[in-house]
């Protein structure tokens, strides 16, 4: 009975730590960000209402998504446009023109690594998808050095209001 038991109590308990290790997560947050051809490692994101503005009667959302856990900071930041200030609409987003159309715009956008190195995008396009709590982010600029910057994430955003 022993030699039999003993097996069994192996098989059970490598079941429940198998079971309770997967049991994170259902997606993780990852992604990346591309600065011409130097690549960078994203492992959060996060959304800011920074304010209300009364011009396009629209919420600016700040959209932060770094990685917290790299020596050398770097981060992508966009604001956005948007009617609500809890979550960021799913949506194919551009530059506001100054036209007075900010539907679906962002305001402005940059990125930087470490300390002295940044620039600003303020033409191409960001794709944002929104199920439940995960989101798609895909975006696709070019800064004003003339560089393409390309970003993709997908995971959970934290809300801070």
């Amino acid at each position: 009975m022993k030699r039999f038991f003993t097996p069994l109590c192996f098989i059970i308990v490598a079941f429940m730590t198998l079971t309770f290790v997967s049991c994170g997560d259902d997606f993780p947050d990852e992604g990346y960000f591309k600065i011409g051809n130097t690549h960078y490692n994203i492992n959060e994101a996060s959304l800011q209402d920074v304010g209300y503005d009364s011009e396009s009667d629209l919420y600016q959302l700040r959209l932060t998504m770094d990685n917290t856990s790299h020596n050398d900071f770097h981060s992508i930041n966009v604001i956005f446009y948007s009617e609500v200030n809890t979550y960021l609409p799913s949506a194919t987003y551009t530059p506001y023109l100054y036209d007075n159309d900010f539907e679906h715009k962002f305001k402005r956008g940059a990125w930087l690594v470490g300390d002295q190195e940044g620039g600003v995008f303020l033409s191409g396009n960001i794709k944002v998808t929104k199920s439940d709590e995960k989101y798609i982010i895909h975006l696709n600029c070019k800064d004003t050095n003339n560089n393409d910057v390309v970003a993709e994430y997908e995971g959970k955003i934290k809300v801070r209001i």
